[in-house]
This record gives C-alpha cells, structure tokens and sequence, in this order.
C-alpha cells in the first residue's frame, strides 16, 4: 500500500471503494456484512462538514472536539453502507460512527506524533477529487483550490495510512505459507468443487389432505419433540423405525440413500449440503408435514487445490492481520487518550 492509493481508499459522503477487502470477505464469508473493515472506518468515510461554531459537541479527544454534524455525516454514509433502515439500527449505526470518528482523530494525532511527513502539493492532489459539503449537501468548493478543512481530512488520512503502512511492516501481517495452508486445511469446506453424494435419513410427521389448524399444531408439536429426542439420542434409526410416519423409510431406519445434487428439491438440498455429517438438518414444514434430516456420510467430493486458491486466502489472512493490528493499535491509543462524551438531544453517545 502507498500514499498513491489513497484516492481509491477514500469515501467523501457517497463513495465507497473497498475491493481489495470486498471479495476475499464475499468468497470466504469471514466477516460481517454489518461492520466496516478498517480501511472503511479510518479512510474510507470523511465527515466532510464545514465547521460552524453553533454545531453542538459531542465528544472530545485530547481536547480536539467532534461536532454533531461530523457525527451526523459519518453516521448517514455509514447507515447507507450497511444498509441500517430501523430506529434501532440507526441508532446503533450513530453510535458506532462517533467511536468511528474518535478513533480516526487517535490515529492521526499519533501519526503526527510519529512524525509522519507529506507534500502539500500531493495532499493538494487528492483533496481536489473531493468537494466539501455543508450538513445541508450544498457545495463549498470549486475547481480551484482545495479548501483547507478538506486538504485537512485528507491530510489526516493519508497520514493515517502511511502510519499504518508502518505498523503493518512492525507486525509482519503478511501471511506465511504455513499460515495459508492451515487456512486451507481447517476451512476446506470453502473451496468445495464438487459436494459429492450425500447420505441422508429423516424423520417424518405427515399432515392429512386440507389440515386443521389444530392438526398442524399437533404435527408440529410432535415432530418438535421428536427433533429433541433425535438430539439426544445415540441411534437415530432406531427413533425412526419406531415414530417416523414416513412408512417407506422408517423400516430402514429413516435411511433414504445417497443424492447428489439436483436429485433433491432445492431447498432441501440447501439444508443437506449445510448440514454436517453426524448432525441433525433444521426442521422443514411442507404441504405434507414436517421432517428434519440426519447427514450419516458423504463421499465423492473434490475441492480447488492449494495452489489454485492460495492468492485469495492470502488476501483473507492479510486484511484478518491488518486489523487485528489496527484494533490493537486503536485500544492502546485509547487506554492514553482523554476522551469525553456529550450526548446531544435525540442522540445517544
């Protein structure tokens, strides 16, 4: 990483770029789609507010304060990127958008603190992609100069991501090879090529044509009970021989064979192939009833070599590392900081 790529690294209120992070998270599904990474949190998002001496604090760090409308912006970008929609989420979204801000101010004053040296005529460079907006949305810079509070936030960042440059290279986040390979070894259901045969055996609890809603309350109690006594059970065939109402497999101890994919209704088979072997499926309700699966083996199965899928794995440890080290580095700077918080009204700090 370099000062160059700050200028895809940055949102200014409606723009977000973080593909280096997007697809190994999309492929792996190793972090949440409700928190930012840290790229989004300290670069990606700048309250780009222009200051007003009316705009209430809400909190202060080492005496630098941070407004409402610093809040109020990070928080409405933020809210749009993990798509927060109720009262609860939006409040939650303010909430950690605030910490989000007290941690981007940490991070700076220690890169000043660090010594952390850059061109005005670079940071002059990236400022003009962006436009500082005022809390209403109107324009406060043109195509000339950079105004100052900008070249500022983008001053801050880009000193940032130099400073983080540092302490990623002091932790050594790159990830070795034993590191890919454990990766590999521990989480092979990820690069799964072919699933394979699966093995199922079920238990069933059928409705009649045109059920009551007492019948159905009935059946689903029932095979609720069942699903609880297949849980604790050590022999499930002998549960389905004696209580499963499918009369096809229950003599077979609820064994219904091998599948491989497309035998089976896409649902289902969603919920097999999701299922471990050994371990019980959820419950499926249908027209019919209601049943739930055991997974009793699996074969045939290949997955993407080492070799093929060891760039993207590369990339999921290295953002992993990167921001443990970042949290670590923001949990250090907080434990020294004074930080005060001042809840305005209609807001929570």
């Amino acid at each position: 990483m370099t000062l160059k790529t700050i200028a895809v690294r940055i949102v200014a209120i409606v723009v977000l770029l973080s593909a280096l992070v997007s697809l190994p998270v999309m492929l792996f599904a190793q972090t949440g789609d409700d928190q930012l990474d840290w790229r989004q949190r300290y670069l990606g998002i700048i309250p780009l507010v222009k200051p007003n001496a009316a705009d209430p604090v809400v909190a202060k760090v080492n005496g630098t304060a941070i407004t409402l409308a610093q809040a109020d912006s990070y928080a409405r970008t933020e809210a749009r990127l993990l798509n927060a929609n109720t009262t609860e989420e939006t409040k939650a979204v303010w909430r950690d958008a605030l910490d989000s801000i007290v941690g981007r101010q940490l991070l700076i004053e220690e890169a000043r603190r660090r010594k952390i040296v850059l061109r005005d005529a670079e940071v002059a460079a990236r400022a003009r992609e962006f436009q500082l907006a005022s809390p209403g949305g109107q324009s406060l810079s043109g195509g000339g100069a950079p105004d100052a509070d900008l070249m500022r936030e983008v001053r801050g960042s880009m000193a940032i991501e130099a400073m983080l440059d540092q302490e990623f290279r002091s932790h050594s986040v790159k990830p070795t090879p034993a590191a890919i390979k454990g990766y590999y070894d521990q989480h092979r259901d990820l690069f799964v090529v072919d699933p394979g045969e699966i093995r199922i055996s079920h238990i069933a609890v059928k409705l009649p044509p045109d059920p009551t809603d007492q019948q159905k309350e009935q059946a689903e109690a029932k095979i609720k009970q069942l699903y609880a006594e297949a849980g604790k059970t050590r022999d499930f065939a002998a549960l389905a021989r004696a209580k499963s109402e499918d009369s096809l497999s229950a003599p077979n101890g609820g064994d219904l064979g091998y599948f491989h994919p497309g035998q089976l209704p896409p649902i289902v088979e969603k919920i097999a192939y999701a299922t471990k072997v050994g371990h019980l499926s959820e419950i499926i309700a249908s027209n019919l009833g209601y049943s739930f699966m055991k997974v009793t083996d699996r074969r045939g199965a290949t997955y993407a070599p080492l070799k093929q899928v060891q760039p993207k794995i590369a990339l999921v440890i290295l953002d992993y590392n990167e921001q443990a080290a970042v949290d670590a580095l923001i949990k250090q700077l907080k434990a020294k900081a004074k930080i005060e918080f001042v809840a305005p009204p209609g807001h929570s700090a």
